[in-house]
């Protein structure tokens, strides 16, 4: 088991070898050297022509290649429940028509369906034609629609069509937010907050009408950690490929049509058992249309805080006897303008159609010590599709997200001078491709993909170029770290599927490859030569450099076997994962070149490569004269997706790297090299003690392989009606394999002239002794706190092997769901969600019982995941698993008077999270003589923050004159105020222990004005 183990400061970044752990650390698992970067490193590729052409003459699709279409099935029958074959069935709605014949069984199907609204007419020679309208296909899904035509001539007879909510071929688990949703029920406007309201997801922040929009949000899925997560965008694969689990930018929330969240099932064409955010824009069609909005909220719409005053610090021997006598108003808005318009249409009729959308959204949100923090963004979104001839269609797609944010990072610990500018880095969209789709029949059809992703960001501190200084309570001050990152990717998929019948097993055969290529160019360094931590201790610091390129190639195939009432899910998938890092070089520290030279590394591979064959099986049971009960099951192993920090393991220079001295500077703004008194202690990893050049002490496994997750999941699902459907879901996963470091120590002088070429050797148990320390929590109570070091004759650069540990976690899950969808005047959605996530670890899995502040040491000990946010605002979060639910609606008041109007709600709760108050010690010989923070209790549930339950209402009213409609509203988000705490300061030791540090933002009302011209 990992030892040595990167302890987290909860309110600052710990200058400190970037280190990666899986599942209990962090959502965000890559922990850089004096900087914790929320925002994250995307990826460039480069690749052969001739693997490109095998892989199109494949047909195949990307290694998470994700839908943006959806199908529908359908069987044209006689009064007399006969199947009807050669009947003509001609679809409509989006995009040109399109016209079937049915087969010898009466079935028909329609295939790469964009999800919206159609019609479809059936008729055959001596029966009368039929028209069905309001038939809805949703992304990732397959809608059924049974046609019976009666005998005789008449005119064609008009229908509405009520696909059932129930999908027989449905092989994943998670919800698919309809347009309706989007527009209607109270939300912060952005995928962060649909990802919030989908059973097993949990979040590190509550964003109340916009409080938390603009920072990207932490959270973990049913068993998945959130660097585990995947985004993609129109069928392009966005994630971050650095900090696992983000996005490249922000999005204009009113371009989408439907958002799919995916956490779990048998679908081969996915990669990882993470959480899967599919986000599909919407497209012309051929009616011209258009629709715009305007938000408007500030501080004169905001409440006033109401907290509870006994639920500030109390004084104790904890806070050196400091009591909290107030707080400030937390995080909130005050300003939001949020502007945008969209619309397309067709260019030719049945040929060619545009869409496009730019937003222009403002805030402006102030922090708990009335910081600042602005952002103002210009999102647009390009598209185009059109029909090339019979059977093909092609889109192109760009977009686009620019974003400057003033005061990025400001908090309790991130005074102004300390926050960052951010901007985008480079002139190309974020992100665009180059589709092309090919009917060939009803039982065949193919798409080939290009896109490229530009995700590259600056961040600047506002201090500039002085030295950065934090004092004894951790409060940063003159500056902080700057970062600079270029980090394309390009990537080519493509996807086929074929339909067949075997006797009674009809099949629908999937299968693709595709192959992506991920760079990262960035520099990370700290202003004025490096950071003085505490009075007198100088962190000199050289600048660390990435130049990293990541390969991902992978193929899958999958076939979907019916016959009568059971539908099977049989598939098989690989992936191959593996990068190098480009030789580089570091430049010299400015103010003491002397120091720290310059230093290069000459490059290398990963030392290692992820290969994966992975099965997937579902099975589901329709139960019931109506088919209205479904049983499933479904198991299901999935492979980690392979972040790219992990290729640069060995490269010294990867990071920011540091030597220590005593200093008199003082904490001024300005260091001269003669302010650089006496060495404190050894250089951190990656330094040579004697050139002080480049040195790698880390080492990679031979047999490194990529962690593993087994899951097993059962369900019923049961429809009321055809749009109202409630279903049971039990979900168990056992994950292996995980990816620990390992101490890497030396018997003897780890820095002598013998060893430098030397990389050591795993640490044992027998290598550590332990002391005890007595800390006082805020109940009180007396708590030893066990700390190890290394025995004397054993010594280490800090240097650790990355390999797969021991430690294993099992996951057991039940979820209550239920979805009405828009009819009769209402719609609901909502989830009763029970989890439980934890440790399981053999004897002696782990060599340094010294406790971290995510848990792991013990057996059976809850799985936690931290924050560690790049300003470090949730660095106090650790998401823990429990009861959570989210229910939302609305209801149509009277929808058929001049007088009508529409109420909507969304009601969320969830257990509260763990306290992981610490004690901030010294390991001399582990640490190299920093801060270590380990917990005063390893039982999670001692301290907790309250349970959460926050209440969001919207009232509107719509109005409708011919061509032109008019939506007014009003939402109320935090509508009873409630004041919930969510962090306190978590150090002990210090005069704001147990302090408030952040509350649940105050009640805010948000106007809204929404119009549509068609």
């Amino acid at each position: 088991m990992l030892a040595g183990r990167r302890n987290r400061e909860m309110e600052t970044c710990e200058p400190r070898v970037a280190r990666r752990l899986r599942g209990a650390a962090s959502s965000n698992r890559w922990l850089n050297v004096g900087i914790c970067l929320e925002e994250t490193m995307m990826t460039k590729m480069s690749w052969r022509a001739g693997g490109l052409a095998a892989l199109l003459l494949l047909s195949a699709t990307l290694a998470t290649a994700q839908l943006q279409t959806g199908n529908l099935h359908g069987v044209v029958l006689g009064t007399d429940r006969s199947p009807l074959p050669g009947a003509t069935v001609i679809l409509s709605g989006i995009g040109a028509p399109q016209t079937a014949l049915a087969d010898a069984q009466g079935r028909f199907r329609y295939v790469g369906l964009a999800p919206g609204a159609y019609r479809l007419q059936a008729e055959l020679d001596g029966f009368s034609p039929i028209e069905v309208g309001n038939l809805i296909v949703h992304v990732g899904r397959s809608t059924d629609v049974e046609v019976t035509l009666p005998p005789g001539i008449s005119e064609v007879m008009t229908i509405t069509g009520e696909a059932p909510l129930l999908d027989e071929r449905r092989i994943s688990k998670g919800n698919t937010f309809t347009l309706n949703e989007l527009e209607k029920i109270p939300s912060a406007r952005d995928p962060w907050s649909v990802i919030s309201s989908t059973p097993g997801v949990l979040m590190d922040r509550i964003n109340v009408g916009g409080s938390e929009t603009g920072s990207q949000a932490r959270f973990v899925g049913p068993g998945s950690s959130g660097d585990q997560a995947v985004w993609s965008l129109d069928g392009m694969v966005i994630t971050d490929m650095v900090a696992l689990g983000t996005a490249p930018g922000f999005f204009d929330f009113d371009a989408f049509e439907e958002i799919e969240v995916t956490t779990g099932g048998s679908d081969a064409s996915i990669a990882g058992g993470g959480i899967v955010l599919n986000m599909v824009t919407k497209r012309g069609t051929n009616q011209w249309r258009a629709s715009g909005r305007f938000y408007y909220a500030n501080d004169n719409l905001r409440s006033k805080l109401d907290i509870d005053k006994s639920e500030l610090g109390q004084k104790g021997a904890w806070n050196r006897f400091t009591a909290q006598t107030d707080f400030k108003q937390g995080n909130r808005i005050d300003f939001l303008r949020d502007w945008g318009l969209e619309g397309g249409g067709p260019v030719l009729t049945d040929r060619l159609w545009v869409w496009g959308s730019y937003a222009r959204p403002v805030i402006r949100k102030l922090t708990n010590e009335d910081y600042v923090d602005e952002e103002l963004t210009t999102a647009w979104n390009l598209k185009a599709n059109g029909t090339l001839r019979a059977g093909n269609t092609f889109t192109a797609f760009a977009w686009d997200d620019d974003k400057i944010k003033h005061g990025q990072g400001a908090g309790t610990l991130r005074p102004p001078e300390t926050t960052w500018e951010k901007s985008d880095y480079g002139s190309e969209p974020t992100a665009w491709k180059v589709e092309d789709t090919q009917v060939f029949s009803s039982s065949f059809y193919a798409t080939a993909l290009y896109s490229r992703v530009n995700g590259g960001f600056l961040l600047d501190p506002a201090g500039g170029e002085q030295l950065a200084f934090v004092d004894e309570d951790n409060v940063w001050h003159n500056s902080y770290v700057a970062y600079v990152t270029d980090r394309p990717q390009k990537q080519v998929q493509a996807d086929a599927s074929t339909y067949f019948n075997t006797g009674r097993w009809s099949h629908e055969l999937k299968y693709g490859a595709g192959y992506r290529v991920v760079e990262v160019r960035s520099q990370s360094r700290f202003p004025g030569g490096g950071m003085e931590f505490g009075p007198g201790l100088l962190l000199l610091s050289r600048e660390g450099v990435q130049n990293i390129d990541a390969k991902y190639t992978s193929g899958f195939v999958q076939d979907t076997l019916a016959a009568g009432r059971v539908t099977v899910n049989l598939g098989l998938r690989w992936d191959r994962q593996t990068g190098e890092s480009l030789a580089t070089t570091a430049r010299a520290n400015p103010v003491a070149p002397d120091l720290l030279p310059a230093a290069h590394y000459d490059g290398g591979d990963a030392g290692f490569a992820w290969e994966d064959l992975v099965p997937r099986l579902g099975v589901t049971w329709a139960l019931g004269e109506k088919r209205d009960t479904l049983l499933r099951a479904s198991y299901s192993r999935y492979a980690d997706q392979l972040g790219v920090g992990s290729i640069a393991w060995t490269n010294p220079v990867a990071y920011m790297q540091y030597r220590y001295f005593y200093t008199d500077n003082g904490g001024a703004p300005t260091l001269d090299r003669g302010e650089i008194l006496d060495e404190v202690a050894p250089p951190t990893n990656g330094i040579n003690p004697v050139t002080f050049g480049a040195l790698s002490s880390n080492a990679v496994d031979k047999d490194f392989s990529a962690p593993l997750t087994d899951e097993f999941l059962l369900g019923v699902e049961h429809s009321f009606q055809p749009d109202f459907v409630v279903g049971l879901h039990a979900s168990y996963r056992h994950l292996t394999g995980l990816e620990e470091p390992e101490l890497l120590v030396f018997d003897g002088d780890a820095f002598s002239e013998e060893n430098l070429g030397r990389l050591g050797r795993r640490h044992r148990a027998d290598d550590y002794v332990y002391r005890d320390v007595i800390v006082v929590g805020p109940d009180g109570q007396s708590y030893p706190v066990r700390i190890g070091d290394l025995r004397r004759g054993v010594t280490s650069r800090g240097g650790q092997l990355l390999t797969n540990g021991d430690r294993e976690q099992v996951f057991k899950g039940l979820f209550l769901t239920l979805n009405k969808r828009l009819t009769g005047g209402w719609m609901a959605r909502g989830h009763i969600s029970l989890q439980d996530w934890r440790w399981r670890i053999p004897g002696g899995a782990n060599e340094d019982l010294t406790d971290d502040v995510a848990g792991g040491i013990k057996d059976g000990s809850e799985v936690l995941s931290g924050s560690r946010t790049v300003s470090g605002s949730k660095g106090n979060v650790y998401i823990s698993n429990g009861w959570s639910y989210s229910f939302t609606g609305l209801y149509q008041v009277a929808p058929s008077r001049p007088w009508g109007f529409s109420v909507a709600a969304g009601l969320n709760g969830r257990e509260g999270y763990p306290i992981r108050y610490t004690q901030r010690v010294f390991r001399s010989t582990v640490n190299s003589g920093r801060p270590t923070y380990i917990p005063v209790t390893s039982d999670t549930g001692r301290f907790k923050y309250p349970d959460v339950h926050v209440l969001d209402l919207r009232v509107e009213k719509d109005l409708t004159v011919r061509d032109l409609s008019l939506t007014v509203g009003v939402d109320v988000f935090n509508a009873l105020n409630e004041s919930y705490v969510l962090q306190r300061t978590l150090v002990l030791g210090r005069p704001n222990s147990d302090h408030v540090a952040e509350v649940l933002s105050p009640r805010i009302f948000r106007l809204g004005v929404r119009f549509g011209l068609r």
